[in-house]
């Protein structure tokens, strides 16, 4: 007798047309660790009197398909799972891009080295490949973006050089969209870089929070050895959450609701199609705040929901009419050694700041996720024993109206939107 196990289990997806109604066509197989998508339909006690001590038969409830999916971060395929729960991406081709932060003003003898080619600080007059010393940060930032932008080195040119309005930061940002820019490289001798090159060329998928309509699913959940094939048919996808950790497999949870469950014996996907699968671990995962790494970062956390409604109506086949998204929410926590009190000022002050979540597999395979206002509470500061003492913070977003959301997802990988579509 045969007996199903996970391991021969598949998961495919494809988007409906129509809500409610299966997919026509070829599906994609996705990859996934657990899944708990399912039907269930309660039992409701009958409450009739009159015949005595023993109850009569139950009477059987509405039926709720609703679960969990967990699924590997991978940079092509998760792209699926954030047009689901954000809505239809924003694609195009992008350049790829860097920077190096100045702290403080350099002193002569610094350097940087842009695409290969090292420019020195001097204070006094500059000759070739030097750049002037200002009386601020700023103006000698300003100084090198005048001086690399008039370079005629065939290296130097191929980028264009700015300091966005506040900051202390060389931007650089590659002329040629696409990938081209990734091996474009950077080093200072006493300035953060962004990283050893410029990252992030390729094709972006942009998504925003806060969309009105988001697309519906046929998602088959199959056994083979039985047969047996569970369809979940008008799923809409709830809330997606990520867990960074030091150490581990980088996975992204699924919550779904779906307005009702078949089952079949043969598979109703057609031939699966399938993208390029890379998986992505924990280490190459990232938190910033204002443009550097948090640090002393313990773990982190982020949630964002659609915090779907139920249309509940009444029905002879005991299904939902729909799974509609309500106000959003996004919600995480951030965990660091009690090092300095840069978080507990912005949550004693009310000031929000910004979180961004990141995994980089390669320069143009990129998961970033951007919270522009992340509010903090005042948490406690517990001192237990003689071990290093932590601080978590369990945040909120909000709408920032400068950017017109609350939270911005940019995907860059190798495929040009139609799978997402």
């Amino acid at each position: 007798m045969a007996r199903a196990y996970g391991s021969n289990a598949q998961l495919l997806l494809k988007r409906e047309t129509t809500y409610g109604q299966q997919a026509a066509g070829n599906y994609y197989k996705m990859p996934f660790t657990s899944s708990n998508l399912g039907s269930e339909q309660g039992l409701i006690e009958d409450p009739v009197l009159g015949f005595g001590r023993d109850p009569a038969q139950p009477l059987q409830d509405v039926i709720n398909v609703d679960g969990d999916i967990v699924v590997p971060v991978d940079p092509r395929y998760l792209g699926l799972w954030l047009t689901g729960v954000f809505g239809d991406p924003v694609s195009g081709d992008v350049a790829a891009t860097g920077y190096i932060d100045f702290s403080v003003n350099p002193t002569a003898g610094d350097t940087i080295t842009i695409n290969g080619v090292e420019f020195t600080f001097v204070e006094d007059t500059p000759g070739a490949n030097e750049i002037d010393i200002q009386g601020t940060v700023i103006q000698t930032v300003d100084e090198i973006v005048s001086e690399l932008n008039t370079s005629v080195d065939t290296d130097v040119d191929d980028a264009t050089y700015s300091r966005p309005t506040g900051t202390q930061r060389l931007l650089i940002t590659h002329d040629t969209v696409g990938d081209a820019g990734n091996s474009f490289t950077l080093a200072a001798s006493a300035a953060t870089v962004s990283a050893d090159t410029l990252e992030g060329g390729g094709t972006q998928h942009l998504f925003e929070s806060g969309k009105d309509t988001l697309p519906s699913y046929s998602i088959e959940v199959g056994m083979s050895q039985i047969p047996a094939y569970f369809m979940q048919l008008g799923t809409v996808l709830n809330s997606i959450a990520f867990d960074f950790q030091r150490s581990g497999a980088a996975t992204a949870t699924i919550n779904a609701v779906a307005q009702g469950e078949e089952r079949n014996n043969a598979s109703q996907g057609g031939t699966p199609q399938e993208l390029t699968f890379k998986r992505i671990s924990q280490f190459q995962g990232e938190i910033r705040s204002g443009g550097v790494p948090i640090g002393n970062l313990v773990a982190g956390s982020v949630v964002y929901s659609n915090n779907l409604e139920r249309i509940e109506t009444i029905r002879a086949d005991g299904k939902i009419d729909g799974a509609d998204p309500t106000v959003a929410s996004l919600t995480g926590s951030i965990t660091v050694r009690f090092a300095d009190t840069t978080f507990i000022d912005a949550a004693f002050a009310g000031t929000p700041v910004d979180v961004e979540f990141s995994y980089n597999l390669a320069p143009n395979l990129v998961l970033k996720l951007t919270a522009h206002e992340v509010y903090l509470p005042k948490p406690k500061t517990p001192v237990s024993g003689v071990g290093g003492v932590e601080a978590s913070f369990d945040f909120q977003g909000a709408k920032n109206t400068s950017a017109g959301n609350m939270l911005e997802v940019r995907l860059i990988n190798d495929l040009d939107g139609t799978d997402y579509q």
